[in-house]
């Protein structure tokens, strides 16, 4: 084992400028034990080695891929328990890899609206186009004139 991955070398402020975490973020994974191996140093402050760094990275791809704190500590668990492990890990991450997969062709589908809704509204603002999307105005595709009640009214004006 190389001795130097193990080696406590970084401060939360030093892993917080390598990774691009916050430092909260990293104290927060550290405090939830998501992070086994943080060592200390004489003043308690967390020292982090390349292998804790390792540790991070895992830790912070599955949470933003939206596994639970509770999952991602199982994990971990399996982890630290060994290679009997490895089928219900691969498992997880499989699991995990089919709902990233969802949320990302969501999110598509949210994008590619989104970018419809800007094409519009930049030929609306260019003069090409009048404004027929909006349900307010009486378009037969968008069914009858809606009666906006006054204190939405009132609520617009002070946005405008």
């Amino acid at each position: 084992m190389n001795q130097t991955l193990h080696e406590p070398k970084y401060t939360v402020k030093d892993v917080s400028e390598i990774t691009g975490l916050t430092k909260h973020t990293i104290r927060y994974y550290d405090d939830q034990q998501l992070i086994p191996f943080v060592s200390r140093d004489g003043r308690n402050n967390r020292l982090f080695s390349e292998h804790d760094l390792d540790w991070l990275r895992m830790v912070h791809c599955f949470r933003i891929s939206g596994l639970p704190i509770s999952e991602v500590k199982h994990y971990i668990a399996m982890c630290l328990q060994g290679d009997e492990t490895i089928p219900e890990r691969a498992e997880l991450v499989v699991k995990q890899e089919k709902e990233l997969e969802a949320k990302i062709h969501e999110y598509n589908l949210q994008l590619m609206h989104i970018k419809e809704k800007k094409a519009y509204y930049e030929s609306v603002l260019a003069g090409q186009l009048d404004d027929t999307w909006n349900p307010v105005n009486n378009n037969p595709e968008c069914g009858e004139k809606y009666d906006i009640p006054e204190h939405i009214k009132s609520a617009s004006k002070v946005h405008a």
